[in-house]
């Protein structure tokens, strides 16, 4: 047992690190979002077509709808089990980093190859939230980790693997599933020896990819013919093409988060990208083991970068190959990696502080605030049960995920691609005018509004503020009966 503990303890610990403080609330609006959709999901037994607040929502594949939902079937509807698939993510992409890191530098390499991503800021604060890119991520990293291990003299099933990965990837987050491994792997048989090169299935396997990545949107496209054009233009082409979805950036944008997102290994890269360049200069041969990571990251960035789409989590499926790279360039550079180690300690217990104190940040992020605390005041009404629930002009399915209610909303709010039916339609109004006198005509309603609509929209005479969050404040009829607000 001590043995044991010796060898694998830093990896106990690094899961502990990941684990704790989980169950805090969602944050809005996509982790509310996708822990929605899952709980509607458990509930309702509809696993073809997702539902957000009852509206089917087709904006993402249903793969972490699915992981969600099982999770929340078998251990309730909490923060921590709709977050656990992504935290396993993170600890999978960890542990393939690992077995990367052994099959390129060896088994010495493994600890600091995955204490440099666990310890990374954007890595470890994505694997604590829920959203679908750390569990692309993990089929990203997974696809690349079977290609390589086919080009180490692995048998056929790994290549098989590698395809059979990506379709998952494309069943989570669509087409950067398949961006990234290709992108890595072809770089890698370009610089290996063609008689070194393992045969790959690229007839089958890529065949096996796009109909495991496709067969539900072609399933739901026969199913209601609009959403055809809905996929193809307004979720593929205009995604990358236009701003049109309201996440256009500059083109230096991911410039600009990845320093942050690598903290604290950041400070590190300036010293890799000049021996790198230096080496290109000296028109040095490029290894296979440069030319994987270098196609891991550089096309699949210089892609990112160009697109009409653009979030901070875009980039979370490079960081592995940036973790790497530091590991080798360290190697190469005869250092021992007992710095590493100690720094990474460091930087993981500081993380685990600041992840401690996530609730004092609350009232800084105003929309994205997670809204738990007050639906469980909503809950604690005595009419609450009778109540009706609206959400104007936010976004807040945190909220609805922690009562357990769906809400009425305003038209712009609700995302249906679909005409609504008569029981949508219900909960849908044009806009917050119509939404507040309709909920003042109820006996209990209670909801969450932004703190500069309250004023003009809900007077004062016939809504209460029973508490706030953030830039979140939650509503209650002035006439109904009520438990202490705060």
């Amino acid at each position: 047992m001590k043995t044991w503990l010796r060898r694998w303890g830093w990896a106990l610990a690094v899961a502990a690190c990941y684990f704790v403080f989980l169950d805090r609330g969602l944050n809005e609006p996509d982790e509310g979002r996708y822990a929605e959709i899952g709980r509607e999901m458990a509930v309702d037994g509809d696993w073809f077509t997702p539902h957000q607040n009852g509206i089917p929502h087709f904006q993402k594949p249903p793969l972490l709808y699915w992981l969600t939902a099982m999770s929340i079937k078998a251990f309730g509807a909490h923060a921590w089990a709709a977050r656990l698939p992504a935290v396993l993510a993170a600890l999978g992409t960890l542990a393939l980093t690992a077995w990367l890191a052994r099959m390129i530098l060896g088994r010495g390499m493994r600890r600091a190859a995955v204490l440099v991503l666990a310890s990374s800021a954007g890595f470890f604060a994505l694997a604590r939230l829920l959203t679908p890119d750390m569990l692309l991520t993990f089929w990203i990293t997974a696809a690349i980790a079977c290609a390589v291990r086919r080009h180490q003299g692995g048998g056929e099933i790994w290549g098989a693997a590698f395809f059979l990965a990506m379709g998952l990837g494309f069943m989570t987050k669509g087409p950067m599933a398949l961006v990234v491994p290709l992108s890595a792997v072809l770089c890698l048989r370009w610089r290996t020896p063609r008689e070194r090169r393992p045969s790959m299935p690229w007839a089958t396997g890529l065949t096996l990819t796009l109909t495991l990545g496709l067969w539900w949107f072609v399933a739901q496209s026969l199913a209601h013919k609009k959403l055809f054009d809905y996929f193809a233009g307004d979720e593929l082409v205009k995604r990358f093409a236009s701003g049109k979805h309201g996440r256009n950036k500059p083109f230096w944008f991911f410039f600009a988060i990845l320093p942050v997102a690598f903290l604290p290994w950041t400070f590190l890269l300036p010293a890799l990208l000049r021996d790198l360049w230096r080496r290109v200069r000296a028109k040095a041969s490029l290894g296979p083991r440069a030319a994987l990571l270098i196609g891991w990251f550089l096309p699949p960035f210089i892609i990112l970068s160009f697109s009409g789409s653009k979030l901070p989590t875009y980039i979370l499926p490079l960081m592995p190959a940036l973790a790497l790279g530091v590991v080798v360039w360290w190697r190469e550079r005869g250092q021992r990696t007992v710095l590493l180690d100690r720094l990474a300690a460091g930087m993981l217990v500081l993380l685990v502080v600041l992840a401690s104190l996530r609730d004092l940040g609350d009232h800084f992020l105003k929309q994205q605030a997670d809204t738990q605390d007050l639906a469980e005041l909503a809950k604690a009404q005595p009419d609450f049960a009778e109540a009706t629930l609206f959400a104007a002009r936010v976004r807040a399915q945190g909220f609805t995920f922690a009562t357990g209610r769906l809400v009425s909303v305003t038209e712009d709010e609700a995302d249906h691609v679909l005409k609504p039916t008569l029981e949508q339609r219900s909960r849908l109004f044009d806009d917050m005018q119509s939404l507040e006198a309709a909920m003042a005509a109820r006996p209990a309603a209670y909801g969450l509004a932004r703190r500069e609509d309250v004023p003009s929209v809900f007077p004062s005479e016939r809504w209460r503020e029973i508490g706030t969050e953030g830039d979140f404040v939650l509503l209650g009829r002035a006439t109904a009966q009520a438990a202490p607000s705060r």
